[in-house]
């Protein structure tokens, strides 16, 4: 009993592998003639063919036989076991990708081979087996793509400087032309690591492409385009579409952000949201009747204390209101000096609080709690999965420094002023029937008169 393994290797070019194992009997002399598939052509020397089949002889010894040969190629290949008990018989096909295979006849098997896995059968002899073999046709679409690309801007006082950073994928080789912003004056173009002396034409450039996959930077700088309040990023054009565009935004440390707008996905000015719950706080504590400030007065102080830790700030706002309670309270109160200890302490560590807030306010930069995408105050990033051949566009609303610093300077007069008033009247409710209590023994006078009481 012989093993026929037959093993298709359907690529560029058509070949046949046939190799015969010894089954049984494991010695002796086997001579048998196989049959070659339609189509077959044996290219392997010194292996006789004789009407269309190949004479195999086994010698005594001899485990197996293997020939090589090649098929031409064909819409349907049909493959047959022989009608015979000499030998069994497997088939294998390793199809390459540019074939798409349809099958008829017995059915499949899997066989993992290395890092591929192969079509296999195992016919009973005498069944069939049709291959329809047809290359798939080419689908309409482009023949290049952008497939990641980095636009980093960093403005100046005079010009903005660029630098694009992307990786093109094409199939083919050429030329491609990418249409550069207003003003743009190129400085360098980089091709997978490599200079090279490329200029622009007008707005357009055009590089050269190779099959395969090609990383490019370009840096340019835009002339007539100094940094103003409303910021936009550059305009390119990229020619195609592409996918994972990345935007950022490289700011200098005299700028102070207020609003951010782009890609869904890219910073968020957090400081608004807060803008809002903190007019909420400041009616709230409008309401309390306890201190002499107004809404707006609330307002102002909990604006400049936002850029420290808020709980610091409420615990200013908690002072403010415990000193109007005590302006109702008598010594009476129990624990009055404890009280008055408590409010000694607890004015201090305001001041301290609010001297903090000032020295922040003026010698430090704002605090806007900018986040998402990996953003802080000087760096912005925006991200987008896929868009048209135009690069996204961010937008940034910024002041000068220096505006802040003013505003802080003017919150930090206005708080020197109101904060005398607010002394002045936490004395006279600090000092509301007295400063301290003294624990001094019941007189003889008070004892006769609770007992003429009794």
């Amino acid at each position: 009993m012989l093993k026929i393994e037959r093993q298709l290797e359907l690529g560029l070019d058509w070949r046949v592998t046939t190799s015969i194992n010894r089954v049984a009997p494991a010695s002796g002399a086997i001579l048998l003639s196989v049959p070659l598939l339609p189509g077959e052509s044996v290219t392997s020397p010194g292996v006789h063919v004789k009407q269309n089949a190949v004479e195999v002889a086994l010698s005594a010894q001899q485990e197996s036989f293997t020939w090589q040969s090649v098929l031409e190629k064909t819409g349907e290949l049909t493959l047959t076991a022989a009608k015979t008990d000499a030998w069994l018989e497997v088939w294998r096909a390793d199809v390459s990708p540019i074939w798409h295979i349809n099958t008829d006849g017995i059915a499949m098997m899997r066989l993992d081979h290395s890092e591929h896995w192969l079509r296999e059968w195992h016919p009973w002899p005498g069944e069939t087996l049709s291959l329809h073999i047809a290359r798939p046709e080419a689908v309409a679409g482009p023949t290049l793509t952008i497939e990641h690309s980095d636009l980093t801007v960093t403005p100046g006082q005079r010009i903005r400087t660029v630098e694009l950073k992307f990786n093109v994928l094409s199939s083919q080789g050429g030329q491609h032309t990418i249409v550069l912003p207003e003003h743009a004056r190129l400085q360098s173009v980089a091709i997978n690591g490599d200079s090279h002396p490329i200029r622009q034409q007008d707005r357009k450039l055009s590089f050269p492409v190779t099959p395969g996959k090609q990383a490019l930077a370009l840096n340019w700088q835009e002339e007539d385009t100094p940094i103003t309040t409303l910021l936009t990023t550059s305009d390119v054009d990229m020619g195609v579409a592409s996918v994972n565009a990345n935007i950022h935004v490289s700011l200098a440390e005299d700028r102070w952000v207020l609003f951010c707008f782009g890609p869904r996905l890219g910073p968020a000015v957090l400081f608004w949201g807060i803008f809002v719950v903190l007019m909420l706080i400041a009616y709230g504590f409008s309401k309390i009747r306890l201190t002499p400030l107004a809404t707006w007065q609330w307002f102002l102080l909990w604006i400049g204390l936002s850029q420290i830790w808020l709980g610091l700030g409420a615990l200013v706002c908690i002072w403010l209101i415990l000193l109007g309670w005590r302006s109702r309270q008598t010594q009476a109160l129990p624990y009055f000096n404890a009280v008055q200890i408590g409010l000694v302490v607890l004015t201090l560590i305001s001041l301290g609080v609010l001297f903090s807030a000032v020295a922040q306010g003026l010698l430090s930069t704002p605090d806007m709690r900018i986040t998402g995408n990996q953003s802080y105050a000087s760096y912005l990033n925006w991200y987008q999965d896929l868009t048209d051949a135009h690069l996204p566009q961010a937008t940034v609303i910024s002041v000068p420094i220096m505006v802040y610093r003013l505003c802080m300077l003017a919150w930090s007069l206005w708080l020197a002023v109101v904060l005398l008033n607010w002394l002045r009247w936490g004395w006279t409710c600090f000092s509301y029937e007295g400063l301290w209590c003294k624990n001094t023994s019941p007189s003889k006078t008070t004892i006769a008169k609770e007992q003429l009481d009794q």
